[in-house]
């Protein structure tokens, strides 16, 4: 099946679903270079694409994926929250089809029972959390690390990838996140690598909201390296996010000393920026 085509009758079956009764839809499945597969659904209510690893999947090949014809599947995703039954066509790891969505109503006694605040729980928000896969199993690790809340804040930490070996690894450099602060990290991309990264060039007041911050603001590792190697070590994270705000790069300060001026203080820095005083500017006043 051309990837045109697949998209076509994507669109098509959408259109055709969103007339039906939610939780049905259409489903698109592609492979990812990282082995997973990236699967976007639509129905009446709902839109998403995530990737999944393809043992979710239970009646699913290798061999059905990968046919080089178009093969008819029909298979099945099995969560706590329910299940969720795909049937369509598969070719060269593109596949399209329809959904339907049997939802498992036993679930919410299971929440009550884990002392989870579940509120209405319809088909649709059984099938959210069928599709994040907001097992017991998950929740009752979240909770081992002290996580203990309410049903949209597990299905948030889902979304973002808040797992249990992240927790573990930033942990294990000192750091609690609350589950906000948790959520707000995956968003940003502050990893262990880049807290690690951050300590070892010894930036200073690293807490949760400012390493937040550095990352919304493009202050890299390798941009405090190069800072360091200029004669600007063990700067505050508040003064990179200021150098970052204003544009003070790296090349900025040494086209400056070149130009005869080293060792200009931060603050000094960003108010030259601010102004527009380059090294051009300093040749012209000399």
């Amino acid at each position: 099946m051309r990837r045109s085509l697949a998209l076509a009758l994507f669109f098509f079956l959408a259109a055709f679903t969103a007339r039906a009764a939610s939780p049905h839809g259409a489903w698109h499945l592609t492979q990812r270079e990282d082995g997973r597969m990236q699967i976007e659904m639509i129905s009446d209510h709902n839109q998403n694409s995530h990737p999944v690893d393809p043992s979710a999947f239970t009646g699913l090949s290798s061999g059905q994926i990968n046919a080089s014809s178009d093969t008819p599947v029909d298979f099945r995703m099995i969560k706590d929250a329910g299940t969720v039954h795909f049937t369509g066509m598969f070719q060269h790891g593109d596949g399209v089809g329809r959904f339907t969505f049997e939802p498992n109503p036993a679930y919410a006694a299971t929440l009550r029972s884990l002392g989870v605040a579940a509120g209405d729980l319809d088909d649709e928000r059984l099938f959210t959390l069928a599709i994040h896969d907001v097992s017991s199993n998950f929740i009752k690790e979240m909770q081992s690390f002290g996580y203990r809340e309410d049903l949209d804040q597990y299905v948030a930490f889902r979304i973002h990838g808040a797992t249990a070996s992240y927790i573990r690894d930033i942990r294990a450099l000192g750091y609690q996140p609350d589950a906000g602060d948790l959520v707000a990290f995956r968003i940003h991309g502050v990893s262990a690598e880049f807290i690690k990264g951050m300590k070892e060039l010894g930036v200073r007041d690293l807490d949760s909201d400012n390493l937040v911050a550095l990352r919304i603001h493009g202050a890299t590792v390798d941009y405090v390296r190069d800072l360091r190697d200029l004669g600007y070590p063990n700067l505050s994270a508040d003064d990179l996010v200021a150098m970052r705000i204003h544009g003070v790069s790296a090349n900025y300060i040494r086209d400056l000393k070149n130009a005869g001026f080293a060792n200009i203080p931060v603050e000094k820095l960003v108010e030259m920026k601010i102004h527009g005083i380059d090294a051009e500017f300093v040749k012209r006043t000399k």
